[in-house]
């Protein structure tokens, strides 16, 4: 790579997603993984909760009764049970 390096602190749990996304070798899936990783968290800290006002969330956050977030968690359980199989 050829970009410049950048100091940052991470704790253990981040270090490991970017440990992972490093030994992904080098492709054209490897470049659709970024992307769909990016989406995936632009998506999950933007959630498009219907209820949501100036104030926040009505519900005090968004994974409790909001059918979109709702969603949101069925897909990332979803992912997850595939992965694991």
């Amino acid at each position: 790579m050829s970009q410049k390096p950048v100091q940052v602190e991470l704790n253990e749990a981040e270090w490991r997603l970017v440990q992972a996304i490093r030994a992904l070798p080098e492709s054209s899936l490897r470049g659709r993984v970024h992307g769909v990783l990016e989406d995936l968290l632009f998506y999950v800290a933007n959630p498009r909760c219907q209820g949501m006002g100036a104030e926040g969330f009505p519900c005090g956050e968004p994974v409790t009764s909001c059918e979109a977030c709702h969603e949101v968690w069925d897909l990332l359980d979803s992912l997850a049970t595939r992965v694991k199989a």
